[in-house]
């Protein structure tokens, strides 16, 4: 009887622990759908105006990315073994350049999705990782197909957070962190040098 008991005691922790664990993955994909719903109203809905008005496009986006990416850490990941040799005020510069670049190319190009076919998939296979990946399609107004994985990672906070990103099947993390060590290559290791060369490459694609 104890035996039998104690397993049933097991089975019903492990679907709670279970319970638990789909009930948080559920929540990155319910922070994913706030900022695609945010992306529909705040931005696409009023592409007319935001096309001619690119500051306050800037400033919307800023406002709907900055309740999910912690541009500082994003930042960081990207200089990856270099973030340590950096003075502070080097670091808050880079994060500074990485942020506003992204805002003016990104922002630019959510002028161009479709707001009726946007499609936040349910929540497939996890891996092991303490990340949960959201799977979105977004239907271009020309047509076009664009695939984005976030990956989410909930903050000791509570809060799901995004790490990183995957747009049709470019992994814009792992991207960002090799060109700039090919930046720092060709720099000599001159990191003030690779932070000038990084803010004019972005540039060029803004």
């Amino acid at each position: 009887m104890f035996k039998v008991l104690s397993r049933v005691l097991l089975l019903v922790s492990l679907l709670s622990v279970n319970s638990i664990w789909a009930k948080g993955e559920e929540g990155a994909r319910d922070a994913v759908v706030k900022v695609v719903a945010a992306f529909r109203d705040d931005i696409v809905q009023d592409k007319a105006f935001l096309s001619q008005n690119p500051s306050i496009l800037e400033e919307r986006v800023d406002r709907i990315l900055a309740k999910v990416v912690n541009f500082d850490d994003f930042s960081r990941k990207v200089m990856g073994k270099y973030y340590r040799r950096a003075t502070p005020e080097q670091r808050t510069r880079f994060a500074t350049v990485t942020k506003d670049t992204l805002l003016r190319t990104y922002g630019a190009s959510l002028l161009e999705l479709d707001p009726d076919r946007i499609n936040v998939k349910p929540l497939g296979p996890q891996g092991r990782g303490r990340e949960t990946k959201v799977n979105v399609d977004f239907q271009m107004a020309d047509g076009g197909l664009l695939n984005i994985i976030f990956y989410m990672e909930e903050s000791k906070q509570q809060q799901w957070l995004l790490s990183n990103v995957v747009i049709n099947n470019i992994n814009f993390g792992l991207t960002f962190r090799k060109q700039f060590g090919v930046m720092m290559e060709q720099n000599r290791n001159d990191i003030e040098k690779a932070i000038g060369a990084w803010k004019a490459s972005l540039a060029k694609k803004s």
